[in-house]
């Protein structure tokens, strides 16, 4: 697998940890055709298989034990999945400071079958790089129903508007005119920087995106948005934008379910999580005819490289979310080497092949 590095002065590179990050120059789709033509006929019919249960608000966290092989394992973890995990995350590269620190959270659907581990404490959050868009989705499809914004409105792109890192905007001509809905398609399958930042300006800013993760997730949470995308402004305040690995899989839960806002925003949000460029981690090495809904994140500073997503196989659905960076918070950051960044892109795609059998077979 070839990776294309962006290779930016030392300023934005020291920022890249605490934004959104840019997706990989080779992020080829790696799938069987079902992930790139499945169509909104097809989600609605998956969800009329799922029963109507609550909804995802007020997020318990599963409490950390210690347990062996310097391994903290939720409560309530299932054993074979523990197994899984471990067994799919090794082979990761070391990083300049020891071991690369991941964190893993599974669920079914039903959520009888569900795991919570980390190799490294606390463990309960990490940099979000490009997944924290997720919560941006959700934001915007609460205020497209409450009718403060509309999927019309239109946005004319600035010269002050462009930022480096994925996405395709950069690159287009300042005056060119995009509506809400365009920004939204772009941010999720481009993983556009230009049109999160502008998304996050028309929803709220930072305050409105923390208010949508306080609904969804309950007024305790660990998932947030701090920074901009590759916001490069006072490196050192302390803000990062950081995601929590089980509040993503059970806020993908409820949007599977169709709970989380309706059943008609919680498809219309999906949509575009089926056609993400970068399928190169847990939808890479799928078995044929599974589906997987994805969102991505990476970056090379502090080799962080984060995926979650929605698999349906064989009539058995389950979240994953998996969180990986080579220095951790108050390390000195190394931009992270081809070598290093392969481990963990295969890692992620082990992962998802992996706990795909196991829930089959389980």
């Amino acid at each position: 697998m070839k990776f294309k590095f962006y290779i930016l002065e030392s300023i934005i590179i020291s920022s890249l940890l605490l934004t959104g990050c840019g997706a990989h120059g080779s992020s080829k789709v790696k799938t069987g055709s079902e992930n790139a033509t499945t169509s909104n006929h097809a989600v609605t019919a998956i969800r009329k298989q799922v029963p109507k249960t609550a909804n995802a608000q007020n997020i318990h966290v599963p409490a950390l034990r210690e347990a062996s092989n310097d391994k903290w394992v939720g409560t309530g973890s299932s054993t074979g999945l523990v197994s899984v995990i471990n067994r799919s995350m090794t082979g990761l590269v070391s990083g300049a400071h020891g071991p690369a620190k991941w964190t893993v959270a599974v669920t079914s659907l039903d959520g009888d079958q569900h795991a919570y581990m980390t190799n490294w404490s606390p463990g309960h959050a990490q940099s979000s790089a490009s997944t924290i868009k997720l919560f941006i989705l959700i934001r915007y499809y609460q205020e497209l129903k409450q009718g403060t914004i509309h999927a019309s409105d239109r946005y004319t792109l600035r010269k002050a508007d462009k930022v480096e890192g994925s996405g395709i905007l950069l690159h287009k001509k300042v005056g060119t005119q995009y509506t809400m809905s365009q920004l939204v398609k772009l941010m999720i399958e481009k993983s556009d920087n230009i049109a999160t930042n502008v998304l996050i300006n028309k929803l709220g800013s930072f305050k409105g995106v923390d208010q949508t993760i306080s609904q969804v997730v309950g007024p305790k949470h660990y998932s947030s948005l701090e920074r901009k995308m590759m916001d490069i402004s006072d490196p050192d305040n302390g803000r990062s934008n950081r995601i929590n690995a089980w509040e993503a899989v059970q806020t993908l839960r409820a949007i599977y379910r169709g709970h989380l806002i309706d059943a008609s925003a919680d498809q219309a949000m999906m949509t575009p999580m089926l056609k993400t460029e970068n399928r190169t981690k847990l939808p890479a090495n799928l078995p044929s005819g599974a589906i997987c809904w994805n969102k991505s994140g990476e970056s090379n500073y502090r080799g962080v490289e984060n995926d979650m997503g929605i698999i349906k196989y064989q009539g058995h659905v389950f979240m994953i979310a998996a969180l990986i960076e080579m220095d951790g918070d108050g390390q000195t950051p190394h931009n992270a080497t081809e070598e290093q960044t392969e481990s963990q892109v295969a890692a992620i795609a082990r992962l998802g092949a992996n706990v795909t059998h196991w829930m089959v077979q389980n």
